[in-house]
C-alpha cells in the first residue's frame, strides 16, 4: 500500500508517519522507484503499537524509540521481549535502555534527634533483597515458572512498603494473591503466542497490563469497601 492508504487504514497522519520514519521507530517503505513507496502489514502493526503508547500511557518517543529497538533486536527472545514491556508497563520505561532491575533510591536524611524510633528504613536493599527471594521461593512452591525478575522485585517494593506502613504481610499474603490472580491471568495470557508478529506481542502484553491493571485497582476498591460496609453493618 502506498502512503496515503496506510495512513487511511491506520488513522494515522502522513505527517506523523514520515516524522516516525524520521525518528526510527518506523521502518522506511520498500521504493518502488525515486518518489513512490509501498508499506506492509508491518507497517501497519508499528504504527497500532506506537499510537496506542502515545494515547493511552502518553509516552514519550524516547521510550518508545527504546521499545522499538528491543523489538527490532534479534538476538533478544520473544520471552525477554515480554520483560521489556513488563517494565514499560509498570512505569519503568526510564529504566529501558539498560533494563536494570528497580533499585531503591537513597535514604533521605531524618530530622531531628532524641530518642524516638528511627522511622522503618525503606531503601534497605538487605530488605528488598530478602522480600525478592521470598517471593520467589512462593514461585518455586507452586512450581511456577519464575522468568520475570521485573515483576518479582516489584512485588518486593509493594510488600516493603506495606511492611513499613504496618501491615502484616508474609509468604501466605504473597501466596493468597498468587493463587488468587492464577485463573485470570491464564485467562489474560491465552491470546498472546509466537504466531503473532513481535510488534503484536508488545502491544498485547503492555496493552493487557494497562487495561487488567486498572480492572485490578477498581475492583479491589469495589471489593474492600464492600466488605468494609458489611464489617460494620448492625447485627440482628
Amino acid at each position: 500500500m502506498k502512503l496515503r492508504e496506510l495512513a487511511r487504514r491506520t488513522d494515522v497522519s502522513t505527517a506523523s508517519i514520515k516524522y516516525y520514519i524520521r525518528l526510527g521507530v518506523l521502518g522506511t517503505g520498500e521504493k518502488r522507484n525515486a518518489t513512490t513507496a509501498v508499506y506492509g502489514d508491518a507497517h501497519v502493526h508499528r504504527l497500532a503499537l506506537i499510537t496506542w503508547l502515545r494515547r493511552e500511557l502518553a509516552l514519550p518517543m524516547s521510550s518508545i524509540a527504546v521499545l522499538t529497538h528491543a523489538i527490532d533486536d534479534e538476538t533478544l527472545d520473544n520471552l525477554e521481549l515480554m520483560g521489556v514491556c513488563q517494565r514499560l508497563a509498570l512505569g519503568l520505561d526510564s529504566c529501558l535502555d539498560s533494563a536494570p532491575e528497580p533499585q531503591p533510591t537513597a535514604t533521605p536524611p531524618t530530622e531531628g534527634t532524641g530518642d524516638a524510633a528511627a522511622p522503618p528504613r525503606r531503601n534497605d536493599p538487605d530488605v528488598i533483597t530478602d522480600l525478592d527471594a521470598e517471593v520467589g521461593d512462593v514461585l518455586s512452591d507452586l512450581g511456577w515458572p519464575d522468568v520475570s525478575p521485573t515483576a518479582r522485585a516489584a512485588v518486593a517494593v509493594c510488600l516493603r512498603d506495606l511492611i513499613d506502613a504496618g501491615y502484616d504481610v508474609g509468604r501466605d499474603i504473597v501466596m493468597t494473591h498468587a493463587t488468587a490472580l492464577a485463573q485470570i491471568a491464564r485467562e489474560n495470557t491465552l491470546p498472546i503466542s509466537d504466531s503473532l508478529t513481535r510488534d503484536e506481542i508488545a502491544l498485547a502484553v503492555i496493552r493487557g497490563i494497562t487495561l487488567h491493571n486498572r480492572l485490578l485497582i477498581s475492583m479491589s476498591t469495589l471489593v474492600h469497601a464492600a466488605m468494609s460496609a458489611q464489617a460494620r453493618k448492625p447485627r440482628d
